[in-house]
């Protein structure tokens, strides 16, 4: 038996951000959703989804942070620790 975890209210509001920004119906996204493999970003489309998600959240990732980032999870994650 599979058991999925509920998504929280912060992940949610996170994937209407990225929806917004990539203008992509946020049904089609998940908490696993891989800005390459999944919305088929390109490098540069995925730092400018990274770099408008940081201007939003008047958060600025370090380097690594971002190369670390490849789901909506990972970026949800990182942009959470800067708020706290």
């Amino acid at each position: 038996m599979v058991v999925y975890k509920t998504r929280t209210a912060t992940e949610d509001h996170f994937m209407q951000m990225v929806s917004w920004i990539l203008n992509i119906p946020s049904n089609q996204m998940n908490p696993h959703t891989d800005f390459v493999d999944d919305l088929y970003l390109d490098p540069l489309e995925r730092e400018l989804l990274i770099a408008k998600l940081e201007r939003s959240y008047g958060v600025v990732l370090s380097p690594e942070e971002v190369a670390s980032i490849d789901t909506i999870q990972d970026a949800c994650r990182c942009f959470q620790q800067h708020a706290a």
